[in-house]
């Protein structure tokens, strides 16, 4: 049996608010409430989680399921018994993220790291980008990060997706540091105990996320400045949000004697 959760009930924590007071687009609110990626609500630890695609979000989503007591298998299904900001009208989103008894986080990933996992996982086949993009070809790295400015999708779409000041409040974390943003976040809401750690434990779940040939991959896509600008140019915002670094990826030359 499907479980769900109850909506919290915003308008008694802030009863003198009017969400008209409030300074959020009417594009940021279509964001959060987008049917695949809207924001995790986790009602009974007063939390709000920006997820993203290509970023561990499985782990995540089987996290916020084992702490709810939500036994379903079902994960990348609307029926993965989450609740999310969707679910919320718009008033209550608006208080929800001006509500500073709730705690939002932020996952996010480096778009040079990001990108090219898209591409190789569905940007170099060509069914894939027929299917999600209309071109019925195999495309480059290069040809692939132009297609993307027109053809949106969540695999690759911008992580930044309401004003950039509610970022300042936020707790953000990278892959890199997925098993202390866990124990901080977890700590922060009260989440945080043996058994979410036995969980964690039998999973082996940070060993499999970040066993990965990354750097590798990255030296060989991004061997050139032309690549990694275009990149910098269409994701601008974020690098400076999120602090990503900015530094080139070069590439070694191995000689032997």
């Amino acid at each position: 049996m499907r479980q769900t959760q109850p909506k919290p009930e915003i308008r008694q924590t802030q009863p003198n608010d009017n969400c008209r007071d409030y300074r959020i687009s009417k594009q940021a609110i279509e964001q959060l409430k987008e049917y695949w990626s809207s924001p995790i609500v986790v009602p009974k630890y007063k939390l709000i989680f920006f997820w993203n695609e290509k970023l561990a979000c499985t782990y995540w989503k089987r996290l916020f399921q084992f702490i709810q007591g939500i036994n379903n298998t079902e994960v990348h299904n609307h029926r993965n018994g989450l609740t999310t900001l969707k679910s919320f009208d718009t008033c209550e989103i608006i208080k929800l993220m001006y509500n500073d008894s709730w705690v939002k986080a932020a996952f996010v990933r480096e778009h040079r790291e990001r990108l090219l996992s898209s591409y190789l996982a569905k940007g170099q086949h060509r069914p894939v980008m027929y299917e999600l993009c209309r071109v019925n070809r195999t495309v480059s790295f290069y040809e692939f990060l132009e297609i993307i400015k027109h053809c949106k999708n969540g695999h690759w779409d911008k992580q930044v997706r309401i004003p950039e000041y509610l970022y300042e409040q936020m707790m953000v974390g990278k892959l890199s540091e997925i098993s202390s943003l866990t124990e901080r976040l977890f700590k922060k809401i009260g989440a945080w105990n043996e058994k979410v750690v036995a969980w964690l434990r039998s999973k082996d779940k940070f060993r499999r996320i970040t066993r990965t040939d990354a750097k590798t991959k990255l030296l060989q896509f991004y061997n050139d400045t032309k690549t990694q600008d275009l990149i910098f140019n269409l994701f601008s915002e974020e690098y400076r949000v999120f602090g990503f670094n900015m530094t080139y990826n070069k590439k070694i030359n191995i000689t032997t004697t």
